[in-house]
């Protein structure tokens, strides 16, 4: 039974069919001159980068179909057209709304999904009475919520999200009285949650997380009936009990408030007999497990508490559908339960499963429990910090369950889809299909469908994959057969999931009305709002990207998926047919921007230079048709591989999960960013592939691997080497902060994104994380924070982005910080559950920093060069971006105590240079040794290496180039 919200979006698209009609029958049809005056207004206030509104011309946005704008006849006796809806999701728009957008009285929605668009959102917002769909998300708008917004009190769907939004919530929010979705996370709203939103009696999803809320929360939230999802994670001032009341909603699917300084104790569960998901980990909670717990439940998250006792068998016994059961770094003690391992979620090693009870007191084993993870990589028993337990296993057991671990390792396996595509090759844009519509394999072109589920109720999705699908299908009313996931990432809190959609259809392609229905289905969410999808664990979506490529009737050519995209987006339903082929004309015609073959290979507003668009089958060449043995490394996203192309050049190239589409973000803004920095502690990118559904990156080939492994206790590796990595590395993200135009945060600084070439100079890579940074100020810093979805490593990870999500060249800081203790102590930035910083600073307290220091840096080296290192590196890591050096800062210090090492070595002349050379030797955990003579230059204080090898000693592979 669909409600009036669907009934709303569906008369929206037959007025759109009927004003496609009259579009074709009337020339006289004319847009109403408010809304153009509207539309020129919001044009001027806003910036094109793109120059996606360029046919924004004239006086009949209706009628000319401008795009983005789609519109609707309300007057059929004077075909007067009015503006409906403005669809401009991705435009990279910037500048700022302009008030005469409230100008716009038919509008039913406004999508401005993910731009740049700066400012406030103006009041005038307030008078689009039919609003139905807001949607301003994944913008950088500042400022607070105009209580005008009150006024639409038709609007559905409030997305605010990843803004800088700030300042109270306006209690009239209460007024949105037919709202379903409020979405306000990612922002930097303060003050307390209004007891008003009590009254809205359609409210399903409330997403305030990641914000600076405060306590007392609403015990009126009760008082909504359709209540599903609260998720409140990460507002630390909270501070306050969480209101019993909320735990006799019967509606709540998800509760979620991790890392909200919650106090007191967990009451029963019983009541909450929907509830699938809960996590209230990482506050001061106290007291005993609640042991009256919902059958329901997938995932439980109590960690990081305090909480005290033994752990009740009803988690054994009651939780028969568990995928994560996490009490990890409490005081709980006893046996572990012999009903925990028994229930049917142990009886299928093919699925995921964690079960983390980490840092506790227990004492007693659960045989059942350790059987199950033996041997599988898909279930997770952990019991490391557990010291009674761990002493007693025998040591293949010790090795399985009682190592140090944490979710993000079984967080991206689940996140790998291998694809069971299995047909030949086809031709682009088309893609193999196998057991399709038709039951043969055969070559379609699939709409990619780019949709991140916002808060979803589960910790792994395996085993809601099929439900999901058959969701989806049925909503589009199309065959599972026409479905095929293709690729899974979580973010790195592992609280969203990102996912790519394909959508074949039962011929070869898809024609303009079937993809435009397909569109309306994902951008008006109708979608999801049956009472299936409703009541899933699946949750709230938001569009992140909608296209795919399709072959044009005229000369053989086919227009991108940037073009397709715009074109729908802009088109009304019926007219878009006709707007299709007249743009194709038009651009044929006029020979406008005419695509070469490189940008065809990339989205539309891609801006490269001097990379080269290399085909799959020059890199299938170049690595033995990507042989094991040219496998030279791997990570979440593929392999890498050794090539060497046609003109002998020797080649990394990085190669996405074979036959998948992941990470188009990340892969797209890396060869952007990259194509445009060039410095000698960058790595350089030579070019790259998109076709055939593959995404590969092609570098240059740096030798000597990355600096994580060079930190694994297998050489020897001076002071010197030591400060030479850490300067180079500081060098190139100071270049990105401060000389590239514009600048650049990288958001991964780690050291296994730092390589090494044969001479141990550094160079920064990976930039698929990377953002473009504010313009600096006139002092030369930048000018402020930007607010972005939580990415990044865990353990290099800024505390202060990981609490507010704003990341500034101070967050680049604090990862380097990092790097610069793994140099100093050589180990990893978490072990053993604990950070780097906490342990380092615990040893300066206790006067055991010596016994910190890394072994294998030999002993060779000024003391007073070594704390001024350290000192450095904590000042790195300081909590507040403001206690942090910026990264020019940084930079002189190591050039400071480049010096003052190049002063404490008697450094002889080399013959035939003017530059002095130290000598020392690299051991390799063999024992095997090579001389080496390092050539110092004085003038830009970096050395060269010439190796001199004894020829009856063997040199570890993992020295030297691979």
């Amino acid at each position: 039974m669909k409600g009036r919200s669907r009934n709303i979006v569906k008369m929206a698209v037959l007025s759109l069919m009927v004003n496609g009609l009259m579009l074709c029958m009337s020339a006289t049809a004319i847009s109403d001159s408010i809304d153009t005056s509207a539309l020129m207004a919001f044009k001027r206030g806003v910036i094109d980068t793109s120059n996606k509104l360029s046919n924004w011309q004239g006086d009949d946005p209706c009628g000319d179909q401008w795009s983005g704008v789609l519109c609707n006849s309300t007057n059929i006796a004077t075909n007067v057209l009015r503006v409906t809806e403005l669809r401009l999701l991705n435009y990279n728009l910037g500048g700022q709304l302009a008030p005469e957008l409230g100008n716009l009285s038919q509008l039913v929605c406004l999508d401005l999904m993910w731009n740049n668009i700066t400012g406030n959102i103006p009041p005038t917002i307030g008078n689009l009475q039919n609003l139905y769909l807001l949607l301003l998300n994944g913008n950088l708008l500042i400022g607070p919520i105009p209580s005008e917004i009150a006024q639409l009190t038709n609007l559905n769907r409030l997305q605010l999200d990843q803004n800088q939004l700030s300042g109270p919530l306006p209690p009239t929010l209460g007024n949105l009285t037919q709202v379903r979705h409020l979405h306000l996370n990612n922002n930097s709203f303060s003050g307390t949650i209004p007891h008003d939103l009590g009254r809205l009696q359609h409210l399903s999803h409330l997403l305030l997380d990641n914000n600076n809320m405060e306590g007392p929360l609403p015990v009126e939230l009760i008082n909504i009936p359709t209540l599903t999802i609260v998720q409140l994670d990460n507002n630390p001032n909270i501070s306050s009990m969480i209101p019993l009341e909320w735990f006799q909603i019967p509606t709540l699917i998800k509760l979620s408030m991790r890392n909200c300084s919650l106090i007191g104790s967990i009451p029963d569960l019983g009541a909450l007999t929907n509830l699938t998901y809960l996590d209230l980990s990482r506050n001061n909670l106290n007291g005993t497990l609640p042991s009256n717990i919902s059958s329901t439940l997938t995932t439980v998250n109590f960690g990081n508490n305090y909480l005290t006792g033994v752990i009740p068998d009803s988690y054994g016994s009651e939780l028969q559908q568990l995928q994560a059961l996490q009490l990890a770094d409490n005081l709980l003690s006893g046996s572990i339960p012999a009903s925990l391992g028994s229930g049917q979620s142990f009886s299928n090693p093919k699925k995921f499963l964690l079960v983390d009870l980490q840092n506790n007191m227990l004492s007693g084993l659960n045989s059942q429990l350790l059987s199950a993870a033996n041997g599988s990589t898909n279930v997770g028993i952990w019991l490391a910090g557990n010291q009674k337990v761990c002493s007693i296993l025998a040591p293949s057991l010790y090795l399985e369950v009682c190592m140090e671990s944490d979710t993000t390792t079984i967080l991206q396996a689940s996140s790998s889809l291998t694809s069971n595509l299995t047909c030949p090759s086809c031709p682009p844009p088309n893609m193999p299909i196998i057991g399709g519509p038709h039951g043969v394999c055969q070559c379609a072109t699939p709409i990619a469908v780019v949709i991140r589920l916002k808060s979803p109720a589960f910790t792994f999705f395996d085993r809601f994959e099929q439900e999901f699908l058959s969701l989806v299908s049925s909503a589009l009313n199309i065959s599972l057969s026409q479905l095929e996931m293709w690729q899974l990432n979580w973010d790195a809190a592992g609280k969203r999931l990102e996912m790519t959609l394909l959508i074949f259809p039962l011929n070869s392609t898809f024609d303009t009305a079937e993809f435009q229905s397909v569109y309306n289905e994902f951008a008006s969410w109708d979608l999801s709002q049956g009472s299936n999808w409703s009541l899933s664990v699946i949750g709230p979506y938001e569009l992140i990207m909608f296209g795919t490529a399709i072959q044009s009737t005229s000369q053989g050519k086919r227009l991108s998926t940037g073009s397709i995209v715009g074109i729908v987006m802009g088109a009304a339903f019926f007219a878009s047919i006709l707007v299709a082929f007249a743009t194709f004309l038009i651009l044929h015609q006029h020979g406008k921007k005419r695509r070469t073959p490189m940008e065809s290979m990339l989205p539309p507003g891609i801006k490269i230079a001097g990379v080269k668009a290399f085909t799959f089958e020059e890199l299938a060449n170049a690595t033995n048709n990507f042989s094991p043995e040219n496998e030279i490394g791997q990570g979440g996203y593929g392999k890498v591989y050794r090539g060497t192309l046609e003109d002998n050049t020797v080649v990394a190239i990085k190669r996405a999960q074979e036959g998948s589409m992941q990470g188009s973000h990340e892969f797209y803004t890396e060869i952007e960013l990259l194509s445009r920095v060039h410095h000698r502690n960058l790595v350089s990118l030579l070019g790259f592939c998109n076709v055939k559904g593959e995404q590969m990156l092609v570098y240059e080939f740096i030798a000597n691997g990355n600096l994580r492994d060079h930190l694994m206790p297998i050489e020897m590796m001076d002071f010197a080497t030591r400060i030479h990595i850490a300067l180079g590395t500081a060098r190139g993200i100071l270049y990105l902060h401060r000389e590239a135009d514009p600048p650049i945060f990288h958001r991964d600084i780690k050291a296994n994104n730092i390589l090494l070439d044969q001479n141990y100079n550094a160079k920064v890579a990976d930039f698929g994380l990377s953002r473009l940074a504010p313009e600096l100020d006139a002092d030369g810093s930048t000018a402020g924070p930007i607010s972005t979805t939580l990415k990044g490593t865990p353990g290099y990870m800024d505390p202060a982005y990981f609490m507010t999500n704003n990341f500034t060249d101070k967050s680049d800081v604090y990862s380097f910080g990092i790097v610069l203790l793994e140099l100093i102590t050589g180990k990893m930035p978490i072990t053993h559950g604990k950070n780097i910083v906490t342990e380092v600073n615990e040893a300066l307290k206790g006067d055991t920093v010596a016994s910190m220091v890394d072994p294998c840096m030999g002993t060779s080296y000024p003391s007073d060069g070594l704390d001024r290192l350290l000192k450095l590196a904590l000042s790195c890591c300081q909590d507040e971006y403001d206690a942090r050096p910026y990264m020019i800062d940084v930079t002189r210090e190591l050039e400071d105590i480049w010096r003052l090492i190049a002063a404490s070595y008697p450094i002889p002349l080399n013959k035939g240079s003017d530059s002095p050379s130290v000598d020392f030797r690299s051991i390799d955990i063999a024992g095997h040794s090579s001389q080496t003579s390092r050539v110092y230059n004085a003038q830009d204080m970096s050395y060269l290496s010439v190796e001199r090898v004894d020829s009856s000693e063997q040199i570890h592979p993992r020295l030297w180039p691979r």
